[in-house]
């Protein structure tokens, strides 16, 4: 006769996920990993991409596939961190890929001229970047970050017992 009572305070129902503690060093850790890694792995693939067309060259004709799976791993790793932190592949994700994008349709005369500008960035990689960004390449890998993320907070926010 002593059945065991579930206390309301003892845990999520059987069938819901645990919910991460909230905590603001998570938040701090995971914003600029998320706003480093993408333009880095957009690169990496974009100059994989540029990469793929030296298919005479047979250094080029495996570093092209292995930065395309680098960047697309680097972008995985993004994705991912809306696990945890689910407004850091969205804001990663409007900052590198919507915003440029938007940018793209509104004034695009104007985006050669800007991805040229960045210091350090070889003529080859400043065509592909722009060839990724009119071609809507970026626009659909930061609608696919946001969406990623919105999706993760959805979840979270549904699974989480009230």
């Amino acid at each position: 006769m002593t059945d065991l009572v579930e206390h309301p305070t003892a845990g999520p129902p059987p069938g819901v996920a645990r919910r991460f503690p909230r905590g603001l060093w998570r938040t701090v850790a995971t914003w600029p990993i998320a706003l480093v890694l993408t333009p880095v792995a957009v690169g990496i693939a974009a100059n994989g991409a540029v990469l793929a067309g030296r298919w005479w060259d047979p250094v080029d004709r495996w570093l092209a596939p292995a930065q395309s799976v680098l960047g697309a791993l680097l972008l995985l790793l993004v994705a991912s961190l809306a696990v945890s932190v689910p407004t850091a592949p969205m804001i990663a994700g409007a900052v590198w890929g919507i915003a440029p994008g938007m940018l793209q349709i509104v004034v695009p005369e104007d985006t050669y001229r800007l991805i040229s500008a960045l210091p350090g960035l070889p003529t080859d990689l400043d065509r592909a970047l722009h060839n990724w960004l009119s071609g809507g390449v970026v626009l659909l890998l930061g609608a696919l970050l946001f969406g990623a993320g919105l999706t993760a907070a959805l979840l979270r926010r549904r699974l989480t017992p009230t």
